[in-house]
């Protein structure tokens, strides 16, 4: 699908209002916030980073009685059918997957591991379909669109739904670069460096140098672009993790967590020498906040999709310039 210039509706013309959140990690409620964020901020293009799949399944047995037995944070519960809707229903909110099944389901899934994986694939596809759906639905006739691209979390198939779903409000990003204001593109990435979990779409630094490099030759101008990048700068402080150890458990010392710097020295490099108006990240979820690289502003809106809540980044650019900029919690 083509990708179109982005107009800004406010009253200035050449200005874009833009919000960005990330990290949504299978959270239908922030989702929903995110996709109503346009109108209530007034916001002309919203811009969703990486990881949207969520990583839990919890099953919901079924039991004598028209009762289910389900696994929460360990703990074994026995639901009637109010109890299971609550159950979904919190699923929903925190970024969990749901499925109800037999007891013969539940033996099968539990003796093969590539049923389970199927299963998430499943899940993880009609989840992101629905959540197209409603897109589709609150955003028409508004000209506001949602462009976005998957996280090192998210597995190939996210592509292929976004790629699949064809729709006029929802356009996957990645690798590309959108003129969304005169003198204004944004550029996007999902790639991230290496993590101790091995997830999809992590890639040695000189790698991403090598795709930032490509990406920016792109810009007509660098010094107005807007960088959607899901990995922050190496030790930025939008890059400061818990430190773990072999057994990948928090290091501690003292009775506190250990923490260190987890971004990527690639990304840096290329803010550094590239100097782009704007830089936007992720994947560190309790490290948001905003810093200047030289005469680039660099925020990572962090996340807190467990709760539902929603943290976000509205910014408005024009003329060269970042206009406005707020952080919001919703």
């Amino acid at each position: 699908m083509p990708l179109r210039r982005q107009r800004s509706t406010g009253p200035d013309p050449d200005a874009t209002t833009l919000f960005f959140a990330t990290d949504l990690h299978g959270s239908e409620t922030c989702f929903r916030k995110f996709v109503a964020a346009a109108g209530f901020y007034g916001a002309d293009l919203l811009v969703l980073g990486g990881d949207l799949t969520g990583k839990l399944i919890v099953p919901l047995v079924e039991q004598p009685g028209g009762r289910w037995l389900a696994w929460v944070h360990g703990r074994r519960r026995l639901l009637d059918e109010a109890g299971a809707q609550e159950l979904e229903r919190q699923a929903r909110v925190a970024g969990s997957y749901t499925r109800r099944m037999g007891q013969d389901e539940h033996r099968h899934l539990e003796a093969n591991p590539e049923a389970v994986e199927q299963l998430f694939a499943e899940l993880m596809a009609s989840t992101l379909r629905r959540w197209l759906r409603h897109a589709d639905e609150r955003l028409a006739g508004s000209g506001v669109r949602i462009l976005t691209a998957p996280g090192n979390d998210d597995p190939w198939m996210v592509d292929d739904v976004l790629r699949e779903h064809g729709g006029e409000r929802v356009a996957l990003a990645e690798g590309e670069i959108v003129e969304i204001a005169p003198g204004h593109e944004l550029l996007t990435t999902g790639w991230t460096n290496k993590t101790p979990w091995d997830t999809p779409r992590e890639y040695p630094e000189e790698a991403i140098a090598e795709r930032l490099d490509a990406l920016a030759a792109g810009l007509a101008n660098p010094g107005g672009a807007l960088f959607n990048i899901h990995v922050p700068p190496f030790d930025s402080r939008l890059d400061t993790a818990p430190l773990l150890g072999q057994d990948l458990k928090v290091r501690t010392s003292m009775g506190g967590e250990v923490t260190a710097p987890v971004g990527s020295t690639a990304v840096r490099d290329a803010i550094e020498r590239h100097q782009p108006l704007l830089s936007l990240h992720g994947h560190i979820h309790e490290s948001g906040g905003a810093v200047r690289m030289g005469r680039t502003l660099a925020v990572n809106a962090g996340s807190e999709y467990g709760e539902g809540v929603l943290r976000g980044v509205l910014v408005t650019v024009g003329g060269g310039k970042v206009l406005r900029y707020q952080a919001t919690t919703g």
